[in-house]
């Protein structure tokens, strides 16, 4: 779990820092969800809930899926979840 969770901090750092930089307004309100569901994957992360890290990750492909985070910012962040997202799918239970 210890991958998952160094793979959850850079992603949480590429949101915070694609959020403060990014100069459309827009999407500073998905940058807020996305890092309010980052902290759902933490709590799940690190009590060692891996099916429900995974239903939540599963979650949040598709909310990426309904928006597009504009510019440099966005293309960072949306590979930093990807990034995470296939760790945490590829990950075995045991």
């Amino acid at each position: 779990m210890s991958d998952i969770l160094d793979a959850l901090a850079k992603y949480v750092a590429v949101l915070d820092t694609s959020a403060r930089q990014t100069h459309r307004a827009e999407d500073r309100p998905s940058y807020t969800q996305h890092l309010a569901a980052a902290a759902q994957f933490f709590g799940a992360a690190h009590a060692g809930r891996l099916e429900e890290l995974r239903g939540l990750v599963a979650s949040e492909r598709h909310a990426y899926g309904w928006g597009y985070l504009s510019d440099a910012e966005g293309s960072a962040a949306e590979k930093a979840f990807d990034d995470f997202a296939k760790l945490v799918e590829a990950t075995d239970a045991t």
